[in-house]
């Protein structure tokens, strides 16, 4: 009967839909050293989660995980080749694709950002997280201002502030962001990274009507701490997407 009935629920299991894939959008700037963000795709994986990293950004992340990408998004969506010859497994399973082709690509045909996004959420690899990263102007043409919210990343001190404020204040303006969550990098305490968030915060509630919330420091970089950086970025800014 036990087995019968362990049988029976695995069944009711297959029927039921997938969980939603959770979408996370990091702007990128020009210049900037983007492996915080390869830091918490692998937390993502520690914490037994499957995370995919689509990289539009000149294969900079890519490159923070030491991979070296021979084919692009657009090779897949031409069906020149397969998922598993356009993307890459680190060792410890986090997926990673170049997309900066194919995103252009998709972008200049008009068709629903959902088109694009929902095919990650179709893949047999039962992906948790898709992290899209890429400069704020294509990040824009793939995501809702109404729903998602950016994951700025600030590195302390003066230029970090006028590069973050910079990426903030151009999706704000230009195309309707009102909600971020940011990450603070290379501060000397959790103090100096408070106070850092405190005044990116105020500039962009004084001068853009945006919040700014405070989803985490990286100042010792070590495991635990990743986890819950990313476990915060999870809450604060994860935008669920059903399979289509």
């Amino acid at each position: 009967m036990l087995d019968r009935g362990l049988d029976q629920a695995a069944g009711l299991r297959a029927m039921m839909p997938p969980p939603a894939l959770g979408v996370l959008a990091f702007p990128l700037a020009s210049g900037g050293d983007e492996r915080w963000i390869a830091q918490l795709a692998q937390a993502l994986r520690a914490l037994g989660r499957r995370p995919v990293v689509v990289d539009a950004a000149r294969g900079t992340v890519a490159s923070a995980f030491g991979l070296r990408l021979r084919h692009d998004l657009i090779d897949l969506m031409q069906g020149e080749h397969e998922f598993e010859e356009v993307a890459q497994a680190t060792a410890s399973g986090v997926y990673v694709l170049r997309a900066d082709r194919g995103v252009e690509a998709f972008v200049a045909s008009g068709g629903p950002a959902s088109r694009l996004l929902g095919s990650f959420a179709r893949l047999s690899h039962g992906f948790d997280d898709l992290l899209l990263a890429m400069p704020a102007e294509e990040l824009a043409c793939l995501t809702d201002p109404q729903d998602c919210v950016p994951v700025i990343g600030l590195s302390a001190g003066s230029a970090g502030m006028v590069q973050a404020y910079s990426t903030v204040k151009r999706l704000a303006e230009g195309f309707g962001y009102r909600r971020f969550a940011c990450v603070v990098q290379d501060a000397d305490s959790e103090a100096q990274a408070d106070a850092e968030h405190a005044r990116l915060a105020a500039a962009a509630d004084r001068f853009l009507d945006a919040e700014v919330r405070l989803a985490g420091s990286l100042v010792t970089g070590n495991g635990p701490q990743l986890q819950r950086v990313a476990l915060s970025i999870l809450e604060m800014a994860a935008v669920p997407l059903m399979p289509q």
